[in-house]
């Protein structure tokens, strides 16, 4: 103040507080804040001058203090006083403070700002609600409801959430009115209990869809978010459903903008989900299904339900009663009266448990035709719920029906749901939609469908049989299953069984059956079980059923029938039944069915046609007159025999033969009938298994001359067999082409044998060398017989060939395996030296040879020549002949009788013939061999002969390489004729020799290499100049190196032996073969001036010698020099006379022979020098050296 309130009764007003509810009491307390930091007032100072109390008029919002004291100028008062609040919001007005002194002017209180009370929540903005008096209006800042179920029929618990922005009073007598509900709950009208602790119970109006509560269980504070939640029963039909806005109402006082007072304040509430909103009830389309066990008739049937709805349709929280009805059925067996219970079972059955018990079950319906059951526990929602229960199949066949499920005591979306089936082409398997065995047995496709009947049928109706032969006694099996009952009283009758040919199966009448099931069955109602009546001329096998068969089961049994002798194919057996009484029928019958008949020759009375897959005859030999074994070779398509029947085998055709005709000839282990007349065998045959050879040997003599084969057939009686021809089966006898049965080649009628060859003719030789001896080596096999006194073997070498054969007299001496089957000329006497020779010298070339007999000798003596080659007899010619055999004791020789030694044996054999002989007819080189016993045919012959290859022929060598070639080599047959043919030349013979092969044709015979060196080699000990040299040479011919011949070795360039132009070298080595000029053995003739050796060979040096090692020593010459290029040559190499006089071979490298026997410097062949040896006892010396 600037003026000083004095005490003096001075008051002190605030007016301009209008609205408060604070009613005029004596006072009002005042009350004085302590300072704060923002305010200069005095907490004394105002109590010191205000009073503690003031006086407050309620009608004009006047509050009066009186001062106790004075007042300073200029201080600060500060005070408080407690009113209440209007009831009703407003703005803040304009306070007024005065004093009731004379100058005192009034005036309008300022506003300070303060801070609300922390309890309270201020508005958002710029409202000063710390102005006194400023009364905030209500408003609704939450309003918000949840419901807890979408299901129709459930309690559904609704929270209501809200939130206001004052306070409000327990004792403002506040009600909360909910409005907007409608009128589709299945709740009555009524007290509902409203939870959440603000709300008294609650007033539930159904026709005007409100609910209104006070709140009164306590105050609330502004901005306090609040609940309540209250349970109304969801609608039971989801289409009373439309959208609707709820509101929320409360009776707080509040002003418009425009300032009107109104009674209450209203609000949208927000709805999470809609109120009353339900679900459609419904089934899931893809659960829905029906299936059943079995598609038999007159069968006790498990139909199995499956649906998933899709809410639980029961429950605590559940307040409709509904009951599901499952329509459709037709066809089975009816379930009874109206009303009869159906028990149910699966894995929902608890759902529908009946009250007090634990039995599940339906009511059939005879108004719906369906099973009634109301639901009284929770269906699944998550998981199908299955239903089963029993029922019997009708008899009759038919399609499933249409089967649907409608519930009633909610609306569900649909009326009614059709049930799904099995469809398509899955058969039904193991679970909801089968049988609990498994697979349904013989089900097809939608036989799992409920109340889908087959027609009465065998489902398993196969026959098969054990034979498929012609004749057989055969088993035929049966195994049947119905898919029904067939109860005693029942006949099931097999018929088609036919027989194409007309013959019986068996006798009619009882037939005794077989197998596991035949006790089920007789052959009239009254006859002995394990029969069945069999009508042989309808072919019909009736059967009495004695005990019942179970449908599902298998039964089986079999009879005997014999084979038809004829092949047919497999009878279309069929069976069928009637007089059959299952579930709710009578007189069922199950229609007439084709049987299946299995595979291949199983199928009933399929008879194997009875053919000869296979007849072929063989025969041992070819020749005439000979035994001959004919083995027939027989296959049957078809098994024969085997106590059946026993089947007769005729061969005819068989013509020629010389055996006589017999009721008793052996073939095999039987015997037959042989008609030599009319060439026919007729025998009982074996046991025959199909497919199978078997053979039959029986002997026939052959003709006795050439003989075409014939044609033979053969025929199988007692059966349908069709007469088949027999197939030759060619017999190589000796590589002759393949005779039939009964042909005759060969024979002796005529002396002559167009079929006759040599069909192995084999000629070659033991050496290609000259001079040497060579074994012509011969190998042949004929095709026919060469009997002995009448047939010849000639071997024919070319004209042209120059051959020397070893001769005695004009014959070959033969060796080798077959060699004494030959003879000769009849006036052959041979000469055969077992050991050596004999104990004397010979001193002639060609002196008279004596035989005299040894004492008990039976033959006579014999005489004649011999002649003597380098003292070796080398042939005879006889000049006396005598007869027998005899081993002299001694031997004359040139008058001079030579004595036997004790270990020495010279036998003789003389007579018209020598054995191991042939004759050679040195003109047309043709060798004539004379069989001495019967020569077989296919048997190999194999023999030789020596001969002495030439050194050199008159008209030179054939070329560079070869003195002689080979020519062909023919062989051929007189007496037996055989035409010529050529011989293969064969290397078996062949020795492995140097320079000889196989491959340049050294194995034919005759063929003679030209004479050469095969080595020729040469070396020395020194290379020093002046030194002693030993010079080492080596040869080897290919040519037997004869008494005489000359050997030169020349061109040795400034060797120095011995002073003497000519002289004598000592030879080492092998030097006994050689001689000097001077006949020194052991050395050679040294020419100084021609720088050359010569020696001579002292003795025949035989083809087998091999290589000739020998030295001799020279001296180097004192100047260097390269090797020299020797040379050697062989000359006055002389061989066989019998390829002329006088000639010689020699080995010189030149065209002809040297006119001098001394070579000169380019005579001879070069030799071949040792260039890799290093000499390893002469120091610093080379390869080369």
């Amino acid at each position: 103040d600037k003026c000083p309130l004095r005490a003096c009764g001075s008051a002190h007003s605030d007016s301009g507080l209008p609205g408060s509810s604070t009613i005029d009491p004596p006072s009002l307390p005042v009350t004085f804040p302590a300072n704060d930091s923002d305010s200069s007032a005095s907490q004394a100072v105002s109590q010191a001058v205000l009073p503690t109390v003031a006086t407050w008029i309620q009608s004009n919002g006047t509050l009066v203090l009186k001062t106790m004291a004075e007042s300073i100028a200029g201080s600060l008062l500060r005070f408080s006083v407690s009113i209440v609040n209007p009831a009703c919001c407003q703005p803040a007005p304009n306070v007024f403070i005065w004093a009731n002194l004379a100058c005192f002017q009034t005036a309008i209180a300022s506003l300070k700002p303060t801070a609300l009370d922390p309890s309270v929540v201020a508005l958002p903005g710029d409202v000063m609600e710390n102005a006194p008096l400023f009364v905030r209006c209500p408003a609704w800042k939450l309003a918000s409801i949840v419901p807890s179920s979408n299901r129709p029929c459930t309690d559904n618990n609704m929270k209501l959430t809200f939130q206001l922005n004052v306070p409000v009073l327990l004792s403002a007598s506040v009600t909360l009115t909910l409005s907007g509900l409608g009128s589709i709950s299945l709740t009555p009208s009524g007290n509902l209990t409203v939870g959440g602790g603000v709300l008294d119970q609650g007033n539930w109006s159904l026709a005007a869809g409100t609910l209104a509560a006070a709140m009164n269980q306590r105050s609330v504070a502004a901005y306090e978010t609040l609940w309540a939640n209250f349970t109304l029963i969801n609608p039971s039909d989801y289409t009373l459903y439309t959208q609707r806005d709820l509101r929320v109402t409360v009776n707080l006082c509040s002003r418009t903008s425009a300032g009107v007072t109104t009674s209450s304040i209203t609000s949208n509430v927000s709805q999470i989900s809609q109120v009353f909103q339900v679900t459609a009830p419904q089934f899931d389309s893809l659960s829905l299904y029906i299936g059943q066990t079995t598609s038999w008739p007159g069968a006790s049937n498990r139909i199995t339900v499956s649906f998933l709805p899709n809410l639980p349709l029961a429950g605590s929280d559940f307040r409709c009663s509904v009951v599901i009805t499952l329509t459709g059925f037709s066809g089975n067996c009816n379930f009874g009266a109206d009303g009869t219970p159906v028990a149910l079972s699966g894995s929902g059955a608890a759902a529908f448990a009946q009250s007090g018990t634990n039995l599940s079950y339906a009511n059939w319906s005879v108004a719906s035709g369906g099973l009634v059951a109301p639901i009284v526990s929770p269906l699944s929602t998550f998981s199908t719920t299955v239903l089963s229960f029993t029922l019997t199949n009708g008899a009759a066949g038919q399609p499933s029906p249409f089967f649907y499920l409608s519930a009633s005591g909610v609306r569900f979306q649909s009326s009614s749901y059709p049930l799904g089936k099995n469809t398509g082409t899955l058969v039904a398997t193991t679970g909801i939609y089968g049988s609990a065995q498994g697979a349904m047995y013989q089900s097809i496709s939608h036989d799992a469908e409920a109340l889908r009947v087959q027609a009465p049928a065998f489902l398993v109706r196969s026959v098969s049989q054990l034979l498929k032969w012609p004749g057989a006694s055969n088993t035929i099996s049966i195994a049947l299953m119905a898919n029904i009952d067939l109860p005693p009283g029942a006949i099931v009758m097999v018929s088609s069984l036919d027989y194409q040919d007309g013959s019986s199966g068996a006798p009619s009448g009882a037939m005794l059956l077989g197998g596991a099931h035949a006790s089920w069955f007789a052959s009239s109602l009254t006859a002995s079980n394990g029969t069945g009546a069999w009508d042989d001329v309808a072919k019909v096998l009736t059967l009495y059923v004695q005990s019942t068969m179970l449908a599902g089961a298998t039964y089986t049994f079999n009879f005997g029938l014999v084979n038809p002798r004829c092949g047919q194919p497999a009878s279309p057996v069929c069976v069928r039944a009637r007089g059959i009484a299952a579930g709710c029928a009578r007189n069922i019958i199950i229609p007439r069915q084709a049987m299946d008949p299995g595979f291949g020759s199983n199928a009933p009375l399929f008879v194997q046609p009875p053919t000869i897959s296979f007849a072929g005859l063989v025969h041992s030999t070819p020749f005439a007159s000979m035994s001959n074994v004919l083995t027939l070779t027989l296959q049957s398509s078809v098994r024969l025999g085997f106590g059946w029947f026993t089947p007769m085998l005729t061969l005819t055709g068989l013509t020629g033969s010389s055996t006589p005709s017999t009721s008793a000839i052996p073939v095999g282990s039987t015997f037959g009938t042989w008609s030599r007349e009319t060439g026919t065998l007729v025998f009982p045959m074996n046991n025959q298994t199909e497919g199978v050879n078997y053979t039959y040997s029986f002997v026939l003599r052959n003709s006795a001359c050439n003989q075409a084969p014939p044609v033979v057939s053969v025929q199988l009686s007692n059966l349908c067999f069709a007469p088949s021809a027999v197939t030759p089966m060619p017999f190589v006898a000796c590589n002759l082409n393949g005779t039939s049965p009964l042909e005759v080649v060969g024979a002796p009628c005529g002396l002559a044998s167009s079929s006759g060859l040599f069909t192995q003719k084999l000629v070659g030789q033991s050496t290609p060398y000259p001079g040497c001896s060579n074994t012509i080596s011969m190998s042949f096999t004929v095709n026919v017989p060469l009997p002995a006194g009448v047939a010849m073997v000639v071997i024919d070498f070319a004209d042209t060939v120059a051959m020397d054969v070893a001769l005695i007299n004009d014959n070959a001496i033969l060796s080798g395996r077959d060699s004494s089957s030959f003879v000769g000329s009849t006036s052959v006497i041979g000469l055969n030296i077992l050991d050596a020779g004999f104990n004397c010298s010979c001193p002639g070339s060609n002196d008279a040879l004596i035989f005299t007999p040894a004492a008990g000798d039976s033959g006579s003596g014999a005489a004649g020549t011999y002649t003597l080659v380098n003292g070796l007899v080398t042939s005879y010619t006889i000049t006396s002949g005598g007869s027998g055999y005899m081993v002299p004791p001694n031997v004359t020789l040139g008058g001079t009788v030579c004595s036997r030694m004790a270990s020495l044996s010279a036998q003789m054999s003389y007579g018209s013939a020598a054995s191991s002989h042939g004759q050679w007819n040195a003109n047309t080189k043709t060798l004539s061999l004379r069989p001495t016993v019967d020569l077989q045919p296919c048997q190999s012959y194999n023999l030789s002969f020596t001969v002495t290859n030439p050194v050199a022929l008159p008209g030179g060598a054939a070329s560079a390489s070869l003195l002689q070639e080979a020519q062909a080599v023919t062989i051929s047959s007189t007496g037996v004729v055989i035409a010529a043919s050529q011989m293969a030349f064969s290397s078996y013979w062949l020795q492995a020799l140097s320079g000889v092969s196989a491959a340049q044709g050294d194995h034919r015979p005759m063929q003679v290499q030209v004479p050469r060196f095969l080595v020729k080699s040469i070396g020395q000990s020194s290379p020093f100049p002046g030194y002693n040299n030993q010079l080492t040479v080596t040869f080897a011919t290919n040519v037997r190196i004869s008494r005489g011949a000359r050997i030169a070795i020349s061109n040795l360039v400034g060797a120095m032996g011995r002073v003497a132009p000519r002289s004598d070298l000592n030879l080492g080595g092998n030097n006994v073969f050689f001689q000097s000029e001077l006949s020194t053995i052991s050395q050679g003739t040294w020419y100084d001036c021609e720088k050359a050796l010569v020696m001579f060979a002292r003795s025949d040096l035989s083809c087998n010698v091999g290589s000739i090692t020998f030295s001799f020593n020279v001296q180097n010459p004192v100047a260097p020099q390269p090797c020299s290029p020797v040379r050697i040559n062989i000359t006055g190499i002389t061989g066989s006379t019998a390829y002329g006089a006088g000639l010689q071979a020699q080995i010189t490298g030149a065209a002809s022979a040297q006119s001098a026997w001394l070579p000169t410097p380019s005579a001879g062949v070069l030799m071949d020098h040792d260039m890799t040896t290093v000499l390893s006892d002469v120091q610093g010396t080379v390869a080369g050296d």
